[in-house]
């Protein structure tokens, strides 16, 4: 395996998921649930066309106890990522914008180092313990931030939003521990992305058919794609799956702390690139640096 394979896949998985960012703000002025439901549909044929090209002759998935445990492991994390993370996300970025989004998902590693080592039994030494409680100060400057400019009125953006965001973090880092304990079971990333995004799909099936609230979702599914819709869609397909490749090769917290570079890349997409977001406040440049100070802490243990 060439090194650093692992690192660099997290590298792209969070350049895909920055540029997410910045197509889901466009998604405001779009119809129905923006595409939620739209990008777990590209997900599904965009990994399923790569576990046929790329895994199908290699791996063995007959009826085995480790195959029933990968297939369960991916299905869990898809119904945390696809119905929960992603339905969140995708609402945290429209009401926070892309660098705050960004900023507030870097609870992802707070949550994923503590769940992988419950769960998967991965080490956490001091420097993992002193990570977390500057990711942790980091996201108090940020709730402080929110509460200072909404009480000047200078904020549309309620804390009800970043509690949105912390959903949306704890979910994808719950979906980061189905997905590594799958792998575990089955060296197969894009098939695990097929799993995972099918369950996801089924989730929502499971919750149109107990609630009306989601079923203009399929109702209106290909009348309310645009092209910023359509972006997303490919962007988080394949953000996915690179980020199971990345996990097939790394432990979840190394996968983790990389993909927080996401941070960086959106603030300087989104500022100097598109300009479609003002120059970040200082509070919020200070808590990206303490949050990615957090996320070294934890890489260097």
């Amino acid at each position: 395996m060439p090194g650093y394979l692992g690192e660099t896949l997290a590298a792209l998985s969070a350049l895909c998921f920055a540029m997410l960012n910045i197509v889901i703000a466009g998604t405001a002025g779009s119809r129905g649930d923006k595409g939620v439901l739209f990008s777990v549909i590209v997900t599904i044929g965009f990994s399923f066309a790569l576990f046929l090209a790329l895994e199908a002759g290699r791996i063995d998935i007959s009826a085995t106890r480790d195959t029933a445990k990968g297939i369960g492991s991916f299905a869990f994390a898809g119904i945390a990522a696809m119905v929960f993370g992603r339905t969140l996300v995708f609402d945290s970025i429209r009401r926070l914008g892309a660098t705050r989004a960004s900023a507030v998902k870097r609870l992802n590693p707070f949550f994923s180092v503590l769940l992988a080592a419950i769960f998967l039994s991965e080490p956490v030494t001091l420097f993992d313990l002193a990570g977390l409680i500057v990711i942790a100060l980091a996201f108090t400057l940020l709730i402080q931030d929110s509460f200072r400019k909404s009480r000047d009125g200078n904020d549309t953006a309620a804390p009800m939003a970043y509690l949105i965001g912390t959903g949306a973090a704890l979910a994808y880092a719950v979906s980061y521990i189905g997905r590594k304990a799958g792998l575990n079971f089955m060296d197969a990333p894009a098939l695990g992305t097929f799993i995972s995004a099918l369950s996801g799909f089924l989730g929502f099936v499971v919750l149109a058919t107990f609630s009306e609230n989601y079923r203009p979702m399929f109702r209106n599914l290909f009348q309310n794609i645009d092209r910023h819709v359509m972006a997303a869609a490919v962007l988080v397909s394949l953000g996915q799956v690179l980020m199971f490749a990345a996990l097939a090769h790394e432990k979840v917290s190394t996968v983790v702390m990389i993909s927080s570079l996401e941070i960086f890349f959106s603030i300087f997409l989104s500022t100097v690139v598109f300009r479609i977001e003002k120059r970040p406040r200082p509070v919020i440049l200070v808590a990206a640096a303490l949050a990615i100070i957090g996320v070294a802490l934890v890489a260097s243990a």
